[in-house]
């Protein structure tokens, strides 16, 4: 499955996410390896996001890291449940897409009623809209996860 990559404008971030996150790019990307478009697309977004939040202050409508996104196809009606993780809990078998993958990095820091267009391997390509965030950890008081 591939997402096509197209800039999303990010109303904001936590603060926790975009630290950890950078750190992770930063690293992963050093030295001679050149960042890919998906790492390149949650860069950018973590730098342009308009508002940097504590994570007890996320919008429960955000998808952060470690978040469960219901997803829906308008086209289809088609639902699809996914897990924003971090690379190493990555498991396409488990819908657990780490933030690296283009699926994942076209769904973190959108919010209930945004879309991204996301090709599934079984499905023509679709723009998935987000329609519920069921988990998400700061909604839980889990702010360090």
């Amino acid at each position: 499955m591939e997402a096509m990559l197209s800039p999303t404008a990010v109303t904001c971030v936590s603060a926790l996410d975009k630290s950890r996150l950078e750190s992770l790019i930063e690293r992963s990307f050093s030295g001679e390896h050149a960042l890919n478009a998906a790492a390149s697309m949650v860069l950018r977004r973590l730098r342009t996001a308009a508002t940097v939040v504590q994570p007890d202050d996320v919008p429960r409508d955000l998808v952060t890291m470690n978040s469960t996104v219901s997803l829906v196809d308008p086209a289809s009606g088609e639902r699809w449940e996914v897990t924003l993780a971090y690379p190493e809990d990555h498991d396409p078998e488990e819908n657990s897409w780490s933030v690296l993958s283009p699926i994942g990095a076209a769904l973190f820091g959108l919010r209930v009623g945004d879309s991204a267009p996301v090709q599934r391997d079984d499905l023509p390509q679709a723009r998935w809209m987000v329609a519920a965030v069921p988990f998400q950890p700061e909604a839980r008081g889990w702010l360090t996860m």
